[in-house]
């Protein structure tokens, strides 16, 4: 059986061999994150092997909502894969998403926290394993797994 693996918050992007899920309703979207009533639509829960989130945590307006519906969806021994802004580089990174998605490519529905919110004490909370965590420049990649 294929594993399934999911760019969640990946937009007109998807990484190559994972599925595609976002916030809105685009033609080449495999799911779709409905925030309003916490589901991922047209999938299956405990069914996904790992979700990537690139640069996405800073744009989840509730982390903790977020967080406990990716969870209804991944297999228990499943990861999750975080690769988001440090909290040193925060502000600027503020600033670059107010500069793209407010002025350069106007996306009104990008969400973005003015603070610097922290996922991995979340992450723990929710009986999450750290199996891996590393800083690359102004990113921390961090990968989860679910016990």
């Amino acid at each position: 059986m294929e594993s399934l693996k999911i760019d969640f918050g990946s937009g007109y992007n998807h990484k190559e061999g994972y599925k595609s899920c976002d916030i809105t309703f685009l033609p080449n979207l495999d799911y779709v994150y409905d925030e309003e009533n916490d589901k991922i639509l047209y999938l299956k829960e405990e069914s996904v092997d790992e979700f990537y989130l690139r640069n996405v945590v800073h744009h989840l307006k509730n982390m903790q909502k977020t967080f406990k519906c990716l969870d209804k969806y991944l297999k228990k021994g499943g990861i999750i894969q975080i690769i988001d802004v440090r909290k040193e580089f925060y502000n600027e990174n503020v600033f670059l998403d107010k500069l793209w998605y407010r002025g350069i490519i106007p996306r009104e529905e990008i969400w973005f926290s003015e603070n610097y919110r922290d996922y991995i004490d979340l992450l723990k909370q929710m009986n999450y394993s750290m199996e891996e965590y590393k800083v690359e420049n102004e990113k921390e990649v961090s990968i989860w797994k679910k016990l």
